[in-house]
């Protein structure tokens, strides 16, 4: 199911998708994410960031400045919410791999908002939590949904 919708993103925003090199992988990897998810930035790295209506999907640079270096971005994946797009509004949608326990793949794993005029430098990770607005049960109805709203 990911591969054809990729196929469809691709051909609906002109996006090429490129291997990811060993370098940005391992750069990838010191996020801690399962190794579905990078295997799926494996794959699906695109040369750029592209944009779905509002949204603008990360290549793995992006996800990296975001993660590390941007707010909420930086703030949130502390606490172990990934983020790997946002919209033009700059609030940031994240991978919700906030919870122990759990073996997290692209099927199992919610994605949730964040609004990006929040403060969460300064909050604990059960205080950030409560700002995680689930928005879909995973990555495929998340960006199903966001190419309907597209259409």
């Amino acid at each position: 199911m990911l591969k054809e919708l990729m196929t469809r993103i691709s051909n609906q925003t002109g996006v090429e998708f490129v291997q990811a090199s060993k370098e940005k992988i391992a750069k990838l990897e010191s996020l801690n994410l399962p190794e579905d998810f990078i295997n799926y930035f494996l794959t699906y790295n695109g040369k750029k960031e592209f944009d779905l209506g509002d949204l603008r999907v990360c290549s793995i640079d992006d996800v990296l400045m975001e993660n590390y270096e941007w707010v909420p971005g930086r703030d949130v994946s502390k606490c172990g919410y990934i983020v790997f797009a946002a919209n033009l509004g700059g609030d940031v949608y994240c991978f919700d791999l906030s919870k122990e326990g759990i073996e997290y793949t692209l099927d199992n794993t919610p994605i949730v908002i964040f609004d990006h005029e929040e403060d969460f430098e300064i909050m604990s990770k059960q205080q950030v939590s409560g700002y995680a607005e689930k928005i879909a049960d995973n990555l495929v109805m998340f960006l199903q949904d966001q190419l309907k709203k597209r259409e």
